[in-house]
């Protein structure tokens, strides 16, 4: 296998490189500005493909499309005006014609009280978001934050399980959603975590992005192809756009955390995924597919494949052809307008298909591993100005994500030991149902949803949903979606804020969460209140 040790040098040399220097006008993922910016496109009523939601403001402005009308806006793009006002704009600011630089804190200062625990809670984050834009073709951004936390009860379980370790000898855990952590007295965790990214968009047409953070797929509060779930990692985005065709293809550098360590460090693999959007105004779809390898085991050093390098969409033959073992995934993206102030939406993902093994059989075989989703969304419902809602199904297979026997399991779809899709892994039907509101500085968020998940079943193999429990063993026939002990999540939460400053979205936050797991052997229940200072522009999925 050839190995391409000075690529792979020069790229992630180079990303590191960069935060030495200095979030570019990345929008954030949050998902009260992504739901403004459904509201925005669906205004604007264009053909921009919507099917990647990790977007850099470089990407829209070009267009003139998108004309921002609300105070929230602000948030997207840097403002080159010459007029400052402190709850509008960037804390510091200096600009210069086309030139604008940034600097903004990022606080998230709280207090909390759970149900399960007698103590008050407490979580403190502080550090700061720089970016910068020059000439309307490149833009950069960094962001670095200091975590000290503690979580309730159910977070808790999660967090310092077996499942979850990251390191017993350095008492370290991985936070769901973030960086491996340092436990200390009364269940706190500390951790650093930062982000960066480094665009250069020549025109309308053309884009190359790298960075260290996170990328979304779809147009759903959740993806079954790739989501902001799992920790930040590095990645290089080239991206063309002509016609009515929107190409991207991401190569990203991915962390095995817990499974094993080569020679002292954990384990490294890359993915390569290549997405064609072909939109109109009303109609959408995605075409997607992914192939994922080890670049280091204790027998091997593979580095970076050059085969893989390879820009063109749909490799699994090449793959095929080169006698690999490697993970690959296909999948398909598709959002429909059935008016101006709605649309459809679905995924399907597509791990393994043997149909006639089934067909031969009568029965389902383990190895269908098979992911899918239907929603819609709308803007102004009721007739409220500002109010739009939200109604997704996801219903994942077993197996789905996971991977082989032996060391082949860390082929798995995860990234530092968490998946990069889903967090409930697989084996599961899941119904979410979200409004979000916004009104001037105000905005709120009610969300509703019910999972029923196949766990535990008492067998000496993998049930389906640990995409860490390999498939050795398995029955050959028979594997059915939620098998197992039948396990209902709901999680019922209310989020109610109001931003000091729209642009960095710094502001305080009220959140009231009712979260409960029930089975035949599992009844647990949980209320959860936090109240404190907020800096808004990620999403932790805790809503498992």
């Amino acid at each position: 296998m050839r190995r391409v040790y000075f690529i792979q040098f020069f790229l992630f040399a180079a990303l590191l490189f960069v935060t030495t220097l200095l979030h570019a006008q990345q929008i954030p993922m949050n998902q009260v500005v992504q739901n403004r910016l459904s509201e925005l496109l669906l205004d604007a009523d264009s053909s921009v493909f919507t099917g990647f939601r990790a977007q850099n403001w470089l990407e829209l402005e070009p267009l003139n499309i998108i004309h921002k009308t609300k105070e929230q806006d602000s948030v997207f793009g840097l403002s080159k005006s010459a007029v400052n006002n402190i709850r509008n704009t960037n804390f510091i600011r200096s600009v210069s014609g086309n030139n604008v630089f940034t600097i903004d804190p990022y606080v998230d200062a709280g207090l909390g009280k759970s149900s399960e625990k007698s103590n008050v809670l407490t979580n403190f984050a502080a550090g700061l978001n720089m970016q910068g834009a020059f000439n309307n073709k490149f833009s950069f951004n960094l962001g670095v934050i200091t975590n000290v936390n503690q979580y309730p009860g159910y977070l808790d379980s999660v967090i310092l399980s077996k499942y979850n370790r990251f390191d017993s000898s350095s008492n370290k855990y991985i936070i769901p959603g973030e960086n491996a952590a340092k436990l200390s007295g009364n269940n706190r965790f500390s951790y650093t975590n930062f982000n960066f990214n480094f665009t250069y968009a020549p025109d309308e047409h053309f884009l190359v992005s790298a960075g260290y953070g996170k990328n979304f797929l779809g147009d759903g509060y959740r993806s079954l192809l790739l989501s902001d779930n799992s920790n930040n990692y590095p990645y290089l985005r080239l991206q063309a756009r002509i016609w009515k065709l929107t190409y991207n293809v991401l190569y990203n550098r991915y962390t095995n955390n817990s499974w094993y360590e080569v020679d002292g460090n954990p384990q490294p693999k890359f993915s390569t995924i290549h997405y064609l959007g072909f939109n109109t105004k009303k109609f959408q779809v995605g075409l997607f597919d992914e192939v994922l390898w080890l670049a280091k085991d204790t027998n091997f050093t593979r580095g970076f494949d050059l085969e893989y390098l390879n820009p063109l969409i749909f490799i699994r033959p090449q793959e095929f052809g080169i006698g690999s073992p490697d993970n690959a995934m296909i999948g398909f993206n598709l959002k429909y307008k059935i008016y101006k102030k709605g649309f459809i939406y679905g995924q399907l993902a597509l791990d393994d298909i043997y149909l006639k093994k089934s067909l031969d059989a009568h029965s389902q075989f383990y190895g269908n591993k098979y992911a899918l989703q239907l929603g819609i969304w709308n803007k102004d419902i009721f007739n409220v100005a500002g109010l739009s809602y939200r109604l997704e199904w996801n219903g994942v297979r077993p197996y789905v994500y996971g991977h082989g026997v032996g060391n082949n399991i860390s082929l798995n779809y995860t990234n530092y030991y968490q998946s990069l899709t889903e967090p409930f892994g697989a084996n599961f039907n899941e119904f979410i149902s979200m409004f979000n509101y916004s009104n001037k500085r105000w905005y709120g968020v009610l969300e509703n949803l019910y999972t029923i998940r196949g766990e535990n079943p008492g067998v000496p193999y993998n049930n389906g949903e640990d995409l860490w429990g390999g498939e050795q063993g398995l029955p050959p026939f028979g594997s059915k979606t939620m098998q197992g002990i039948k396990t209902k999540y709901f999680y019922n939460s209310l989020t109610a804020g109001y931003l000091f400053n729209t642009a960095n979205r710094l502001g305080v936050e009220a959140t009231i969460v009712y979260r409960s797991r029930n089975s035949s052997i599992v009844d647990q229940s949980e209320f959860y209140f936090n109240f404190g200072i907020k800096t808004s522009l990620n999403n932790l999925y805790h809503d498992f």
